[in-house]
């Protein structure tokens, strides 16, 4: 009896890992007081997730973060770019510069937009050169 448990307990195990990405910590550099402001927003390919986006909001601005998942980062070969997008009625247009980098956490920079409506946005490549995108939700 206890073999099937321990083969539930892997099966447990290895499905939260694949579906968790790897647990850590985000501390805006420059900024320790920074907070995350609004819920994750996901990066799909294919319909699996692939990176993590979130704002946080901190000394005056408003910043991007973005995690590319360990299960996409270990097999691939990326680029990720972030921005905080500032929302204005039907309108869309970026905070500020934007960052793009090839290491799995990027940091966008600060963005003096804590005065509008906003979301974190990131986009990864993918295969082929194409890219896929993910926000956060709008917070004003």
């Amino acid at each position: 009896m206890r073999k099937p448990l321990a083969l539930a307990a892997a099966l447990a195990a290895t499905l939260l890992s694949v579906t968790t990405g790897t647990a850590h910590a985000e501390t805006v550099p420059g900024c320790p007081t920074a907070k995350q402001i609004g819920t994750t927003g996901y990066v799909l390919h294919k319909g699996v997730k692939i990176a993590s986006v979130k704002q946080f909001a901190g000394c005056g601005n408003n910043y991007a973060y973005t995690w590319v998942w360990d299960s996409y980062a270990q097999g691939h070969t990326y680029r990720v770019t972030n921005w905080i997008a500032v929302i204005d009625g039907t309108e869309e247009y970026p905070g500020g510069e934007s960052r793009t980098g090839t290491k799995q956490e990027l940091w966008g920079a600060p963005s003096k937009t804590l005065q509008n409506c906003t979301r974190a946005v990131a986009s990864v490549t993918v295969p082929g050169g194409t890219y896929v995108s993910g926000w956060t939700d709008l917070r004003c």
